[in-house]
């Protein structure tokens, strides 16, 4: 039985690390589950494959408390990646049975637990050798027959305008938690906070340290929710194919272009983490020389020339990363002309924030 066990997480692993969208679909294995039910008892799975019948038979839904590994917190199970992991696997390939959960003990039902065992290595090995056929990895090397054969014919008209529908709603969508991420940084004042006669209000810097931490959970949520729309949007693109051919293609091409929108949209956030910890460090830097400057006109000129290098620079760094965020938004942009189109000038994000004033020394 652990023999088994270990192959049907060696092959999950291997579907996973090959197919999944992006690095956040990676799988590890064992891992350990708790969720709570309708009654608020805690109920603990074992492995994956203990939450994929819980899953199968409703007992885990994306709003079922779900708690991985050591984790004490308890998340919405839509929010964890090993319950998104599982619905696209369940989805996607439709999993035998595997191990009840529930009030049984592993003990009893050997016989049953042997037979539902068996059937999921054989339906997990068909898996992976259906999967492997139709959704080669992109970086795979040509072999020497594929490098001489004829170019693969054009998408059907059908599969190309279901492409490009899917790509964009998700590059729409995540364009509008980008704007309501500017918006509510535009409602923190966080220029305002950073220059004048805010450098010298020490509330005003500790209020400026907080919003810095809030803004990096902000990211930390905008990228888990791009992860959970491109899984939701990889399930429909499975389910567009179809029988009738049209639309033949549809999974594998969505996965390649969302595992490519994610790459970008995490580029996009380690951006925003810099801009916050950036931020952090200017007001912790004025929080601790406070009686080493005054502010005239506006500006702040300090007693130590080094104090107003070191002011300068922060202020440099903060005006770099909002030039490296438009920078990366026209080459988004460029790639995707379609990008936004569909969206209210009102609801675009701008990629942009006003230069903050500097020392006058």
């Amino acid at each position: 039985m652990p023999l088994l066990n270990s192959l049907i997480r060696r092959e999950l692993q291997v579907w996973v690390a090959h197919h999944a969208i992006g690095t956040s679909f990676a799988l590890r294995s064992p891992m350990r589950l708790r969720y709570k039910d309708q009654r608020g008892k805690v109920v603990v799975l074992q492995d994956v494959a203990w939450l994929a019948q819980a899953v199968r038979n409703g007992a885990v839904t994306p709003d079922t408390p779900l708690s991985v590994g050591d984790e004490e917190q308890f998340r919405s199970a839509g929010m964890v990646v090993a319950y998104q992991q599982v619905v696209v696997a369940i989805e996607r390939n439709r999993l035998g049975s595997v191990q009840p959960v529930g009030d049984e003990r592993p003990g009893q039902g050997a016989k049953r637990s042997r037979v539902r065992t068996a059937a999921f290595v054989l339906v997990g090995a068909a898996t992976v050798a259906l999967v492997y056929f139709r959704v080669r990895a992109p970086e795979q090397t040509p072999s020497a027959v594929s490098s001489t054969a004829a170019p693969a014919p054009a998408p059907a008209p059908e599969m190309q305008a279901a492409l490009d529908h899917l790509v964009t709603e998700f590059g729409d969508s995540i364009a509008l938690r980008q704007h309501q991420l500017e918006e509510w940084l535009a409602q923190q004042g966080l220029e305002q906070r950073v220059q004048g006669r805010a450098l010298q209000t020490p509330s005003s810097l500790r209020a400026l340290r907080a919003a810095a931490a809030d803004y990096l959970g902000r990211v930390e949520a905008l990228l888990s929710s791009g992860s959970v729309l491109a899984s939701r949007l990889v399930q429909r693109a499975d389910s567009m194919e179809g029988i009738d051919g049209v639309r033949r293609g549809l999974f594998a091409a969505v996965g390649d272009a969302l595992r490519s929108w994610e790459r970008d949209l995490a580029a996009y956030a380690e951006v925003q983490r810099s801009t916050a910890a950036t931020l952090d460090s200017l007001a912790e830097f004025t929080l601790g020389r406070q009686q080493s400057f005054v502010v005239r006109e506006g500006h702040p000129v300090f007693l130590s020339r080094t104090d107003a290098a070191r002011f300068r620079e922060i202020l440099s760094e903060l005006d770099d990363l909002a030039s490296k965020e438009q920078r990366w938004a026209e080459a988004v942009l460029a790639r995707n002309p379609n990008w936004m189109v569909a969206l209210a000038p009102a609801d675009r994000p701008a990629f942009r924030r006003a230069p903050l004033q500097r020392s006058n020394q």
